[in-house]
C-alpha cells in the first residue's frame, strides 16, 4: 500500500454542491481514502493508494464530474 496525498487546483465549480460533488465522485473511486474540495480556494486534497488509482486516473475522475483539475506542488 503506497499512500499519497495530492493536492489539486480543481476549476469549473460554481457552488457548494459542485464541490460536494467533486468530493462524491472521488469518494466512489477505488484507492480513493479522503478527498476534501474547498469551493473557496479551488483546492482539492485527495488521500489515495497510489497501488490502487493513480493521479491521472482521479484528474480523469473530475473531469468525468464537469470538472478541471490539476496537481499542484
Amino acid at each position: 500500500m503506497a499512500v499519497e496525498i495530492a493536492h489539486l487546483r480543481t476549476s469549473g465549480m460554481h457552488c457548494t454542491s459542485c464541490s460536494m460533488l467533486v468530493d462524491m465522485t472521488l469518494s466512489d473511486l477505488a484507492g480513493v481514502s479522503e478527498s476534501n474540495t474547498d469551493l473557496a480556494s479551488g483546492r482539492t486534497i485527495v488521500t489515495f493508494d497510489s497501488d490502487v488509482v493513480s493521479i491521472e486516473g482521479i484528474i480523469d475522475a473530475i473531469r468525468g464530474a464537469g470538472y478541471d483539475a490539476e496537481r499542484v506542488a
